[in-house]
């Protein structure tokens, strides 16, 4: 059997392209449960300081500079408005949605035989334009065909999100990072025409063109979502400061501000944002393992050298498609796994470690236990 190095100096592409992976995959799991672990602590020091505040009451002044749990109602006092279109709606926020009718440029790559040279290809693509309603501006000069797929330079109005300056839960002003957070949008479906004669409504959309149901090159249409809207019943927990609900910044320098739609009590709150970071921080996990599998096929001829020198040659086969990447790939990712949290929440980094070396550990008996049988 070739060495480290001879077998290295065969496959040198591969082996930097699986070291790259290793360093890359364990870069992504250390940042992620690092990422995990700062935020689950910053939530566990928010529930511990957290107090509940009624709503009905108005707060007193030792609760100032608090964390607090609050649900009710939302209070949007002066509505938000688009006066050309007849819009006013008590919402915490109003987005104007603008779209263009555009040319579209689609590429199809396709190949054909080279008649001048038996063998070979030439790639071809075929071009293709349509029209169709586009958020953003399309580049026509870019395009491989610009002669009669001319689009306009710019687009005339544009989309934005208008925020209410006072939204109130209670007694208290929502700051501007916690209307920030209000990002559920509902369509708003009006049934009240324009007056200019030059914008029609259909379903709620309103257009800027002659005909919409022939549109040109250049119209526009608006539509119109709000979210948080009046009496709209949320919970929030923030720190209470001047009346008002801001990030509360927590002793690692965290800034954390909870919001849900409903009444939720303070466990329910945790429990919802706990869930929350778990989906998130497994998914990081599922793509760092996936290419930890893939350093591991690529380094596959090298780890079977390294697994025969070792005694492990009957678990590691050196094959790509060897179940045996995939569970090296767990090992390490549980290695990285249990040394992030390993101090936060020692029992869970211990089993995670446990369960990390328990591979080998059962081959190393196995060994063992051959090695005594051949013995005796």
């Amino acid at each position: 059997m070739a060495s480290l190095s001879e077998e290295f100096e065969r496959n040198w592409i591969t082996s930097i392209i699986g070291i790259c992976l290793l360093g890359f995959g364990c870069w992504l799991l250390t940042w992620n449960e690092g990422r995990a672990v700062h935020h689950a602590h910053s939530l566990d020091e928010t529930y511990q300081n957290a107090v509940i505040l009624n709503i009905f009451e108005k707060p007193s002044d030792s609760l100032e500079g608090q964390v607090v749990h609050v649900t009710g109602s939302l209070k949007v006092d002066e509505p938000l408005t688009e006066a050309e279109y007849g819009i006013a709606i008590q919402a915490v926020k109003l987005r104007r949605r603008v779209q263009m009718y555009q040319w579209v440029e689609e590429r199809s790559p396709r190949s054909e035989d080279d008649d001048t040279n038996a063998g070979t290809f030439n790639s071809i693509s075929d071009y293709y334009y349509i029209t169709e309603w586009r958020d953003k501006l399309v580049d026509s000069s870019s395009f491989y065909i610009r002669h009669g797929h001319e689009n306009p330079r710019e687009i005339p109005l544009k989309s934005v999100t208008y925020v209410s300056p006072v939204v109130k839960l209670g007694h208290l002003q929502l700051g501007d990072e916690i209307k920030e957070k209000f990002d559920e949008y509902i369509e708003i479906t009006s049934d009240e025409r324009p007056e200019r004669s030059d914008v029609k409504l259909h379903m709620g959309i309103y257009y800027h063109c002659d005909d919409i149901w022939n549109p040109e090159v250049g119209d526009i249409r608006v539509q119109f979502y709000y979210a948080g809207g009046n009496g709209d019943p949320v919970t929030i927990i923030a720190k209470l400061e001047n009346g008002a609900l801001v990030p509360y910044e927590t002793s690692r320098g965290h800034q954390i501000t909870l919001l849900r739609q409903g009444n939720l009590n303070i466990n329910q709150m945790f429990s919802a944002e706990h869930f929350d970071a778990r989906l998130e921080t497994w998914k990081f996990r599922g793509l760092g393992i996936f290419v930890l599998y893939a350093s591991s096929v690529c380094l596959s001829r090298l780890l079977k050298i390294l697994f025969f020198q070792v005694y492990f040659a009957n678990f590691y086969s050196g094959e790509a498609t060897s179940f045996a990447n995939i569970v090296l790939a767990v090992s390490v990712a549980l290695c990285v796994i249990a040394t992030a949290w390993i101090i936060y929440r020692p029992m869970l980094g211990a089993s995670l470690f446990f369960a990390a070396v328990s591979p080998f550990l059962y081959l190393t008996m196995g060994i063992y236990n051959a090695q005594n049988i051949h013995i005796s």
